[in-house]
């Protein structure tokens, strides 16, 4: 469901009975939040101010799907009453599934709710112990202020709603206070949504390809495939404004397999050496039916498999190492290369890097942009030294400049990507590149 969507339904949807005490059973999340509204207005003083606070934890399927149901459950329980329920004066609700919401009476500045909303991040954040497991939580906040009293309780939801979506959208584990002009970007947010499934049957989306070259050389030696969307009103957009709302609305595997299906008839043409490689999310490749698929296109497709590199990002480590595991031995198992991409901001462990058997290990771009300083020089040597001991080649991304090409060179750095050698170019020019150099 969209974020949009959720914002829609959360003032209609029944939900479960809430794990804390509130005798509230049966009651819609709209009742059950008007009546605690409405008790702690009648207890607050004089110029006191109401702030509600929207609660979600951050991807907490993976809690289920590690702990298991009965566990999850668990856990929640003590985020309800352990975590949130010893919050002092603030009444917490747990709404439904891994959604909570605090209602605040405050007599200082605004920056005393912003505050108490800073603890719950802090509370949340404390590791809970579950016999064999130690869990750590994050959870995303959206904020509203209500200075008088005059705001309804379905305006509160609503607000606190967006509020909680522009937290998701940076990325979790924030908060995001409510302003007026969220509802402009919403806005625009429901207008993508709507031109995004569109686009898909419309083949405005495609592939961009950046070269990635041998640093010895400079000769490309093959193409990263980057997704671009070429929308008939505002031109091309880019991956970070659209790709999280295709998860939201659970697109991002069709993308995932329209991207595959082109960019393998792109490669297909291309002279024999040259490989093409394409990214996974974490989700795409802890989903072992994925790799199904991705293999069914390719084989389809007639591109050879040992041409085909797919990227994976150090964060996929984290959420199911078994089904990585899994996913990358199949991919693996057909020939296909696996490169770990962005290595050196995430939160792969030596001991996973070695058992997902990795083939080769892209550098990420920001590593690069440090190289002008000494700490930053020893740390992308440490990085290529690395990945020479584990016998993966690496793969510098973000490269802008002959210095840093250079000293990447005098590294024995393999390969190099960046704005030096190409930027991200339609098919047709990508294939005249590998056809004049095949």
């Amino acid at each position: 469901m969209s974020i949009s969507q959720k914002i829609r339904s959360a003032l209609t949807r029944r939900s479960p009975a809430p794990a804390s005490s509130e005798g509230l059973n049966g009651l819609s999340l709209r009742q059950r939040l008007q009546q605690a509204v409405t008790q702690v207005r009648a207890v607050m003083q004089p110029g006191d101010r109401l702030a509600l606070l929207l609660i979600d934890l951050d991807r907490f399927k993976l809690v289920n799907d590690l702990c298991g149901p009965a566990r999850g459950d668990a856990v929640l329980d003590i985020v309800a009453r352990k975590r949130l329920g010893a919050l002092g004066k603030a009444r917490t609700l747990h709404l439904a599934g891994d959604e909570f919401a605090c209602l605040l009476p405050f007599a200082d500045a605004d920056e005393t709710a912003v505050a108490f909303a800073r603890q719950v991040l802090n509370v949340i954040s404390e590791p809970i112990h579950m016999d064999q497991h130690v869990i750590h939580l994050t959870c995303s906040i959206g904020l509203v202020i209500d200075h008088d009293a005059s705001r309804t309780t379905d305006d509160l939801l609503h607000a606190a709603s967006i509020a909680l979506s522009h937290a998701q959208q940076a990325g979790g584990d924030s908060v995001r206070r409510f302003l007026p002009e969220m509802f402009v970007d919403l806005g625009k947010r429901a207008e993508l949504e709507n031109d995004l499934r569109s686009s898909i049957m419309r083949g405005e989306i495609r592939p961009w390809y950046q070269p990635i070259v041998q640093l010895d050389s400079g000769r490309p030696k093959g193409f990263e495939a980057l997704i671009r969307w070429h929308h008939p009103r505002q031109g091309l957009i880019g991956p970070d404004h659209f790709l999280p709302i295709a998860e939201d609305m659970g697109l991002d595997r069709d993308l995932l397999f329209l991207l595959m299906r082109q960019v393998c008839r792109d490669a297909r043409d291309w002279p024999p050496q040259f490989t093409v490689s394409i990214n996974m999310s974490p989700a795409q490749l802890c989903d072992p039916d994925n790799a199904m698929t991705l293999l069914q296109i390719l084989f389809a497709s007639g591109l050879a498999p040992g041409r085909l590199i797919v990227e994976i990002t150090e964060n996929a480590l984290i959420h199911n190492l078994a089904s990585a595991q899994e996913t990358i031995r199949s991919l693996r198992n057909t020939g296909i290369s696996v490169a770990l991409d962005d290595f050196g901001t995430g939160y792969a462990s030596l001991s996973r890097l070695c058992n997902l058997e990795i083939d080769q290990m892209k550098i990420d771009r920001t590593l690069i942009q440090s190289l002008d300083r000494e700490a930053g020089r020893k740390l992308v040597k440490a990085v290529v030294d690395l990945g020479r001991s584990l016998s993966m080649p690496v793969t510098a991304e973000g490269i802008e400049t002959a210095e840093q090409a250079k000293f990447l060179r005098g590294l024995d750095c393999a390969y190099g990507q960046g704005y030096l050698f190409g930027r991200p170019a339609p098919a047709d020019a990508a294939r005249q590149v590998a056809l004049d150099l095949g």
